[in-house]
């Protein structure tokens, strides 16, 4: 996904939207647990361009509709990354992945994917039920695509996240399971989501 000018290898866009009820899923897990942990999860997830290691000379920039505004990129890239984020109440994520793609700064066109594996130990976040920590289980991967044509969005953007999580609170722990995929049409604002979630079933719509 791309917000302003970062590469995010983030799950904001499959679980800020993914739980929409207050369904139970695993071990206590709520779907207004699953939507904070979203949030939490995206909080340390978001990449630069530095640190996929483009450079200051790529820049992608999405004004509020969801348009890109402009591009500057090589004309191929290849680069591997390892990003090690702390967690707001102790332990860390590593995130560790490829981009590769093409970018035409002239014609402002640019087609990439994000292939990038989470891996939390002892990541550590407040709730509002407690401090809640979570530990890759093995861990989560992300699969997303981006597509710009003449400085927009086009056609649907993609993404994927798989793995599992294991979590702990004080009066509970448990083990998330996650396998959502995510579609994103530019052309009507739409995002669709399906799939599970902590075992939550996950079939959403919506328009932004």
């Amino acid at each position: 996904m791309i917000r302003n000018t970062y590469i995010a290898c983030s799950t904001g866009l499959i679980l800020a939207i993914a739980a929409c009820s207050d369904t139970t899923g695993v071990n206590g897990i709520t779907a207004a647990d699953a939507n904070q942990l979203a949030a939490d999860l995206d909080a340390t997830s978001t990449l630069g361009v530095l640190d996929v290691g483009l450079g200051p000379s790529f820049s992608v920039s999405v004004d509020g509709s969801g348009a890109a505004a402009s591009v500057s990129a090589p004309t191929t890239f290849d680069n591997q990354f390892t990003v090690t984020r702390q967690c707001p109440k102790g332990g860390q994520a590593v995130i560790a992945g490829r981009l590769t793609g093409t970018g035409d700064r002239t014609t402002h066109t640019l087609s990439a994917e994000t292939i990038a594996t989470r891996t939390d130990s002892q990541c550590a976040f407040e709730t509002k039920h407690g401090l809640l920590t979570i530990s890759g289980n093995p861990n989560i991967v992300f699969d997303g695509k981006l597509n710009i044509v003449n400085g927009a969005l086009s056609g649907l953007q993609t993404a994927t996240h798989k793995g599992s999580f294991t979590w702990a609170r004080e009066g509970g722990s448990g083990t998330c399971d996650v396998d959502l995929s995510s579609a994103y049409d530019p052309a009507t604002h739409t995002a669709t989501v399906t799939g599970k979630f902590c075992g939550i079933d996950v079939n959403v719509t919506r328009t932004r």
